[in-house]
């Protein structure tokens, strides 16, 4: 098995139990917070609020840092540091005992964490621009899988064994993938030792120099309205589901199905249409699956059932599978390997900030125009996404001939030329 398929296939391992084990403890938090000291619904609310916008405005803010760090002292270790973060917190997020606590760790996890953009990042580096879309799309299925995955895992343990049961079994499972990445992922594309102090000296600039193209730009926004968009929904698609059903019992597992099967269908799609892009062109695929999820939003807005929403839902997530492998390519495509560390930590960040800010705007316009209203604006975001991919995404190769590093360590191996080129051709 050749270098970069087998650091995907293990990665791949590794990604699946990380996000089983952060997903696993997300459903019950509001329940948690109320077993550590919270006194009513409206008061876990306003906790459930601070775990996720704390994690997210952290990791908007420190993302950047740590994609720099990858780009000066190598990927793997920036991997290795937020795997074993996530160990070390989700097992003392067992061991609180009120809120604060609880709080408090959520949003170290956000600074110290970011184990996507960091397994992203390497899967970018390592594997040939001819399958970086494959090798990306493969990398986003598993991590669709180990969301829609870890709630039930988690909501199982928590039922079954109580809620404090579940973090240590996450750090436990974070442990086993960490193991797997010491022991079996290798690191080859390292940046050379001079454009390693290039980079330490100028790392603000470099930056800039990054965003300053209209293509970069555009992904960057397309992948922060993205996260931004679909998190609008967040606080609207439980009640929503509960306004069309003429049920009163099962709701929750109604609501659970509902709001998991976009990410069930998205893992299915991912692969695929990474793929796809590799072979008719990166752009095209992604143009098409905006317009998708623009499109699908608007029946939802519509829908007189929860069974008409399931489906709906469930085609979206088949478009949402080839929006981030696709953007993520050409972003990889267009940015140097001595700097995509620094890309993917950026958008690390706008994507945080993104999740952040769509709650807010969500339970606004719910408030202001009924739930319909924040299906409306989601439809419309994605619609002037298509317009801005449309218009100005292009897929230009990065000058710096360092996007196939599987092959040139290959080469240099039999003799015939350097593994890290230290000039452009």
């Amino acid at each position: 098995m050749s270098h970069w398929k087998r650091n995907l296939l293990v990665l791949c391992f590794a990604q699946l139990l990380t996000m089983i084990g952060f997903s696993a403890y997300l459903p019950f938090i509001p329940f948690y917070v109320q077993e550590l000291g919270a006194k009513g619904y409206g008061e876990a609310t306003a906790w459930l609020a601070a775990f996720d916008s704390g994690a997210a405005i952290a990791m908007m803010l420190v993302a950047p840092v740590w994609g720099t760090l990858a780009d000066r002292y190598g990927r793997k270790p920036m991997l290795v540091r937020a795997t074993f973060a996530g160990a070390v917190l989700a097992f003392l997020m067992g061991l609180v005992h009120s809120p604060v606590q609880l709080i408090a760790l959520r949003i170290l996890q956000g600074a110290l964490c970011g184990t996507v953009s960091a397994a992203n990042t390497l899967v970018a580096t390592e594997t040939p621009d001819e399958s970086l879309g494959k090798g990306l799309g493969i990398m986003q299925t598993t991590q669709f899988v180990g969301q829609a995955a870890g709630p039930l895992v988690g909501g199982i343990a928590a039922d079954t064994f109580g809620y404090r049961i579940v973090f240590p079994i996450s750090a436990a499972m974070m442990v086993i993938a960490l193991t797997a990445i010491l022991a079996l992922v290798r690191e080859r594309a390292r940046v050379p030792v001079g454009k390693r102090t290039q980079a330490r000296r100028r790392p603000a600039r470099q930056l800039l120099s990054l965003v300053a193209t209209r293509s970069t730009l555009v992904l960057l926004v397309a992948l922060a309205s993205n996260s931004f968009a679909l998190s609008v929904l967040s606080p609207v698609v439980s009640l929503y589901v509960e306004s069309l059903s003429t049920a009163s019992r099962g709701i929750a597992t109604l609501a659970g199905a509902i709001v998991s099967v976009s990410a069930f269908s998205a893992s299915v799609s991912a692969l695929a249409l990474g793929h796809l892009g590799d072979k008719i062109g990166r752009k095209a695929v992604l143009l098409a699956c905006v317009i998708g999820v623009a499109l699908i939003h608007v029946p939802q807005a519509l829908a007189t059932s929860p069974m008409q929403l399931l489906v709906l839902r469930a085609i979206q997530g088949l478009f949402m599978g080839g929006v981030i492998p696709t953007a993520n390519a050409l972003l990889a495509r267009s940015t140097p390997l001595s700097q995509r560390g620094r890309i993917f930590g950026l958008v690390t960040s706008v994507q945080a900030g993104g999740r952040a800010l769509g709650p807010l705007v969500g339970a606004g316009v719910s408030n202001s125009w009924g739930m319909r209203g924040a299906f409306w604006v989601t439809a419309s975001i994605f619609a002037l996404l298509s317009a801005l991919v449309g218009g100005f995404v292009g897929e230009q190769q990065a000058p710096e001939v360092e996007n196939t590093p599987a092959l040139g360590v290959a080469k240099a191996a039999e003799g015939r030329e350097p593994a890290c080129p230290t000039s452009s051709s």
